[in-house]
């Protein structure tokens, strides 16, 4: 489970660790995790239990409240996908003139795994929805880098890693 920033992008905080070895002498009650960073409030549960097997090791769960879960799914309206790219356009062009709608907080261009080459398309992470959806009201049909693209809102998974990705042929 990942926790999101609330003020700037919602991106996955890994300031956050957990040390394996760590000793639990009692169990925990539910607790509200905060971090210098702002982030969105999430309950972590952490329960410790015996284990059956070997009565001088605990066995630990943690939990995570729903509501953590649903303001990760409502983060991708807040992304935007673009397809129909030329090889020459870079994550800077793509964050130049898509920053012309709102603050960008990331570009990823979705490149091939063995030669690096761009596959044409890509994702670009806005700060809002209101800066996405304008976005894709402007972008969408444009002309860019010398190829008409389409900018549509991104669903929900589509910008987790595939097995096998193949060149987008516009």
């Amino acid at each position: 489970m990942a926790l999101f920033s609330s003020s700037q992008c919602k991106f996955p905080i890994s300031a956050m660790k957990f040390h394996r070895n760590s000793t639990i002498t009692k169990p925990f009650s539910p607790l509200t995790l905060r971090s210098a960073i702002p982030i969105y409030e999430s309950k972590l549960s952490i329960s410790a239990a015996n284990s059956r097997s070997n009565p001088n090791l605990q066995r630990l769960q943690c939990y995570t409240s729903s509501s953590a879960q649903i303001d990760s799914d409502a983060s991708f309206s807040t992304i935007v996908f673009i397809k129909g790219l030329p090889q020459s356009t870079s994550e800077g062009r793509l964050k130049t003139v898509f920053s012309q709608f709102g603050e960008v907080c990331r570009v990823k261009i979705v490149t091939d795994k063995k030669t690096k080459r761009s596959l044409g398309f890509a994702y670009v992470w806005f700060n809002g929805e209101d800066f996405a959806q304008v976005a894709v009201k402007e972008m969408n049909g444009k002309f860019l880098d010398g190829k008409f693209v389409s900018v549509s809102m991104a669903k929900p998974g589509s910008c987790k890693s595939r097995v096998k990705a193949t060149p987008y042929k516009f």
